[in-house]
């Protein structure tokens, strides 16, 4: 009897076991399949099927530029739910060398901030940028003249579209002129003459950078000849002759202390007194003079300097500062049109951008800027007289602003001022470095 319980008692413990192992397998198998098989994440209920438009934009700049174009990508894709912006920015250092990785890898970005000699470099035959004529029914072109388009026209295609404008401008502080008994100057030789009476208090005419200092024996040298030392496709036609009557008027303006060679930064200078006037890239403009005026200056916007007898050219350039471009191998060219739209004529982003770029070539920006009263008093001063100049001015050949050009100029100037090496070599070896320099 007692065997027959113990038999009993083991039957219903496996009966037990068993219907535990069932029930444990059951509870496996159920989440297995319910994890696995059903995937609950993947049975959410789909409202949208629809998927962006993605397109790129890249630009450079310093970080206010940055946090503005920042904050108007996010009110174009409000505006624009169907199109996602991916964008990439960085400060100038760098900027230029990966933006020639990519257009020779063919990865630019859709929609670009360029310089405006890029043109010339990567679209010569006008292939290299999307011809945005194409794309004139969803980009307004409208507030742009014939004179700006031609900016960003190569080989009779349409490429880019300038921002603003950039010329030398000329600011003089008037109120040390007045210590002087000196007007402002409007020649060469009015220049050689304020320093004749400024010199002996350590004081000059002018504040000039390298590159501005260059621009300037350029003007003064098209001006008494008639002739250009580069052609248009940028090569150095100027030969030794050339060379040598650059470096002469740069020893005489040396010699006569007209220029500020070793003083501090030109903003410095001009704003604590030590130059009287200074030559300037009219989007400088507000920067430089609002520092004159907080020393209770009065800044004086005045013409370039010109020879005394009528020049036989103006002798001064004009470029785009920046301007915007479409890659000709984007995938999304409508999208892009519409972010470029916006960039250049949408109410919002102009008031974000403001003068930060210069005054908008864009005359519908422009009233914009103008109606909201957001327009910087000397940023338009110099902005308005580019604008009433362009007449006036040429077309800026990219090679001049090519820094071998601009440093080899420099480093011979010197050597002939500082008596290192005489006139005759320096002009040949600056004419031969021009030579290799843009010619091969």
């Amino acid at each position: 009897m007692i065997k027959l319980r113990e038999k009993n008692t083991r039957r219903k413990s496996n009966v037990i076991r068993f219907t535990i192992g069932i029930f444990m397998l059951l509870i496996f198998f159920g989440f297995n399949y319910y994890f696995l098989v059903y995937k609950p994440e993947n049975r959410d209920v789909i409202t949208d099927t629809k998927k962006n438009t993605v397109i790129s934009f890249s630009w450079w700049g310093n970080d206010d530029r940055h946090l503005y174009t920042l904050n108007g990508i996010d009110i174009f894709e409000n505006k624009h739910p169907n199109i996602e912006v991916d964008c990439s920015y960085s400060v100038w250092n760098g900027y230029e060398r990966r933006n020639r990785v990519y257009m020779l890898s063919g990865k630019e970005p859709d929609v670009m901030q360029i310089n405006f000699n890029w043109i010339r470099q990567y679209s010569a035959d006008g292939s290299g940028y999307y011809d945005l004529n194409k794309l004139s029914d969803i980009t307004d072109l409208s507030s742009y003249s014939k004179i700006d388009l031609r900016y960003g026209t190569s080989n009779g295609v349409l490429n880019a579209i300038p921002i603003a404008y950039n010329a030398v401008v000329f600011y003089y502080n008037q109120a040390l002129l007045d210590q002087y008994g000196l007007n402002v100057p409007e020649t060469w030789d009015d220049l050689f003459a304020a320093a004749s009476v400024m010199h002996k208090d350590g004081r000059y005419p002018l504040h000039l950078s390298d590159k501005h200092l260059f621009l300037s024996v350029i003007a003064h040298y098209e001006q008494i000849t008639g002739q250009t030392i580069f052609d248009n496709d940028g090569k150095y036609i100027g030969g030794i002759s050339a060379a040598r009557q650059l470096l002469e008027f740069y020893k005489q303006l040396f010699d006569g202390q007209v220029i500020c060679v070793n003083g501090k930064s030109a903003d410095m200078d001009f704003g604590n007194g030590t130059c009287a006037g200074v030559g300037i890239w009219a989007s400088d403009a507000d920067n430089y003079c609002t520092m004159l005026t907080s020393r209770g200056a009065s800044p004086v916007l005045a013409n370039p300097p010109r020879t005394n007898d009528h020049d036989a050219l103006y002798g001064w350039y004009v470029k785009p500062a920046t301007m915007y471009a479409i890659s000709s191998r984007s995938s999304h060219p409508k999208e892009a049109a519409s972010l470029l739209n916006f960039l250049v004529n949408d109410s919002d982003m102009v008031l974000l951008q403001g003068t930060e770029k210069g005054i908008p070539v864009n005359t519908q920006a422009r009233k914009i800027l103008q109606n909201s009263g957001t327009l910087n008093v000397y940023d338009a001063e110099a902005g308005n007289y580019v604008f009433s100049s362009l007449d006036r001015f040429d077309p800026m050949v990219p090679s001049i602003e090519n820094t071998d050009v601009i440093t080899a100029f420099r480093d011979y100037a010197d050597k002939y001022a500082y008596s290192v090496a005489d006139l005759d070599t320096c002009a040949a070896e600056l004419a031969d470095k021009w030579v290799v320099v843009l010619n091969n």
